[in-house]
């Protein structure tokens, strides 16, 4: 499969083993989104080609994005710790419905995250709102929606507006989307009952190796955005 006219495609994604899906139940509290909703894993990896697609993991360096693309939290160095598991099978699967080249080294910024909601804790998916994140290319995975509504992925003109798509992915479902002609956005979760639920995602940055997010150079790039 390879990207819709519209630049879009939705997939199914290869079941996960029962230790990746553990995992969920331990990742860390995202401190930078200024509230306890979002807990996050972050890797950088390396993807080539060689009859199957491989990853290669990138020594852990921070998460970065310039100013330009978001204003909530942009422009600063982010820590966050790396991922436990080997994310391979579903990174294969997009990068086929990409129809990325297979004779081109690309570099991933890969995201394992859950967004709860509870009576407590408002359940904000997106809390920067629509917007494009400076990639190639990107795709969203749900793992598992529990106990919620909400949650609907948009994809609307750059700049924003009305947009042109609309779905809820359910569990196995990944979105995947040219980032440099379009922005997204997903609503906000709400829990069903007062035990809380969440939404698990896996989200993934691609970009061309000479174009990679990742590196010292790239990080006084997002520095110096934030004085622009």
């Amino acid at each position: 499969m390879v990207l819709n006219a519209q630049g879009f495609a939705v997939i199914d994604t290869p079941p996960l083993d029962e230790y990746t899906l553990s995992q969920f139940e331990n990742l860390p509290l995202d401190p930078y989104t200024g509230s306890r909703q979002r807990f996050r894993r972050f890797s950088q990896f390396s993807l080539t080609h060689d009859g199957e697609w491989r990853l290669e993991l990138l020594p852990h360096r921070h998460f970065a994005q310039p100013r330009q693309y978001n204003d909530l939290v942009g422009g600063r160095l982010r820590t966050l710790e790396p991922l436990t598991v080997d994310p391979t099978p579903l990174i294969a699967a997009g990068a086929e419905a990409l129809g990325l080249d297979k004779g081109t080294r690309w570099q991933l910024n890969v995201h394992q995250c859950r967004v709860v909601s509870t009576p407590e804790v408002e359940g904000v998916a997106a809390p920067e709102g629509p917007h494009r994140d400076g990639h190639h290319f990107g795709f969203v995975a749900v793992t598992r929606r529990h106990n919620i509504s909400g949650g609907e992925t948009q994809l609307m003109p750059l700049g924003g507006g009305e947009p042109f798509f609309r779905t809820t992915l359910q569990d196995g479902q990944a979105i995947v989307f040219d980032d440099r002609t379009m922005f997204h956005h997903v609503t906000d979760i709400e829990h069903l009952t007062e035990e809380g639920g969440h939404r698990d995602v896996w989200l993934v940055a691609v970009n061309p190796w000479e174009n990679r997010r990742y590196g010292e150079e790239y990080e006084a790039e997002v520095l110096a955005s934030m004085e622009a």
